[in-house]
C-alpha cells in the first residue's frame, strides 16, 4: 500500500477523488530496482500497471519472428509516466519490453484489481481511460518520428 497523497502528485492521478486515490493506493506499493532491470517483456501477460517515480526506462521492440529487426528503441519513460498501459487495455499482454537505463523507483498497482475498481466506478475508469489513451498516442507519436528518422 503506498499513501493516496503521493498518487495524487502526478497528472495521471490528478484529477482522481481522494475517495478513488485511497482506492488505488491500496491495491499500490512501492518498489524500487537496478539499472537493466527487465520490468515487462513483450507478449508477457500484462497484469501490472507501473508509475515511474524515479529514473528512466527504455521501451524496446523485437518485432519476433524471423527477419525481424531485433530491440529497436520505440520510446522512453521519465518520471511521472506511466508504464506497462497494455494491462488496462484487451488481450492484456505487453507489446514491448521496458528496460531501466537507471536504477528506478516505481509504484507498482495491481492491474487486474485496478480494472474491477474502473468498472464499479465509471468516473474513475473513464478518467483512467483517457489518461492511458493520452500516453499510448504520446508513444505512438515517439514511434512515428523513429520510423520517419528510419526512413531518410
Amino acid at each position: 500500500m503506498v499513501s493516496y497523497e503521493l498518487l495524487r502528485r502526478y497528472p495521471f492521478f490528478g484529477p482522481l477523488t481522494e475517495v478513488q486515490l485511497k482506492a488505488i493506493a491500496m491495491i499500490a506499493e512501492e518498489k524500487t530496482f537496478p539499472k537493466d532491470t527487465y520490468l515487462l517483456k513483450e507478449n508477457m501477460a500484462a497484469n501490472r500497471l507501473w508509475l515511474l517515480v524515479e529514473g528512466d526506462m527504455d521501451l524496446i521492440y523485437s518485432g519476433g519472428g524471423e527477419g525481424a529487426v531485433a530491440n529497436i528503441l520505440v520510446g522512453s519513460i521519465a518520471p511521472g509516466e506511466v508504464l506497462g498501459v497494455s494491462s488496462m487495455i484487451e488481450p492484456y499482454k505487453f507489446i514491448s519490453t521496458a528496460k531501466s537505463t537507471t536504477s528506478i523507483t516505481v509504484i507498482e498497482i495491481d492491474a487486474n484489481a485496478l480494472r474491477a475498481l474502473m468498472e464499479v466506478d465509471c468516473k474513475l475508469g473513464y478518467t483512467l481511460m483517457r489518461n492511458i489513451a493520452q500516453a499510448v498516442l504520446e508513444r505512438l507519436k515517439y514511434t512515428q518520428v523513429e520510423l520517419a528518422a528510419a526512413r531518410a
